[in-house]
């Protein structure tokens, strides 16, 4: 199958991300046990949502984090907590930027505006992607196929044509359904012989 376009999620793909980096840190100035800082994590699924959908905004998300924890600190140092969480898969990148010789590139990412401001503030790997399309920008979400569609449009692309390569096993069956190519990068899957196996350029 030809592939002309190839989109890739941001987390777990092109960088790597620890929350219990945030956790511990969050510990240090917050009255919770940290045994009850640890399952707040779980519980603030919903409020992540709506800071990734672009529902609210991120002096409303880190205003209502910093009650949720009981933390003592600024909600400028909960942000910049936040942000510490991520590291670059650097060989992907690599990959990414080979891959970007020969095809146009995207990124499609459940993300925040604190997340992507910081991230793309600090890696300069960013530009060699066309098009980068944020949950809270786009105001939609992986797996819902909304936001695949409004990627598609928005870089002229083929869908029997693009290529998708995202972590998490809900947004690749998605997107497959809808006619994409794709890779499922689980942690045993090796990125490099996956796109070889689609025959293309710069790999």
């Amino acid at each position: 199958m030809k592939i002309s376009h190839i989109f890739f999620d941001l987390g777990k793909v092109l960088v790597d991300f620890d929350f219990s980096i945030a956790a511990g840190k969050i510990m240090q100035k917050s009255t919770l046990s940290p045994e009850e800082v640890t399952q707040e994590f779980y519980r603030l699924n919903g409020l992540i949502d709506e800071y990734e959908t672009g529902s609210i905004d991120s002096e409303t998300f880190f205003t209502r984090m910093k009650a949720e924890y009981r933390y003592g600190g600024s909600t400028a140092e909960l942000r910049e907590i936040w942000c510490s969480v991520f590291s670059p898969l650097e060989e992907h990148i690599q990959m990414a930027r080979c891959l970007a010789q020969f095809y146009p590139l995207a990124i499609i990412s459940n993300t925040s505006e604190a997340h992507v401001t910081h991230l793309e503030s600090r890696y300069d790997f960013f530009p060699i992607f066309r098009r980068r399309f944020y949950s809270h920008e786009v105001r939609c979400m992986k797996p819902n196929p909304a936001i695949y569609e409004f990627a598609l449009k928005e870089m002229g692309a083929d869908k029997y044509e693009s290529l998708f390569i995202d972590d998490r096993e809900e947004n690749i069956e998605a997107v497959a359904k809808c006619g994409w190519q794709t890779i499922h990068l689980r942690p045993d899957v090796n990125l490099r012989l996956a796109l070889q196996s689609y025959e293309l350029r710069g790999v």
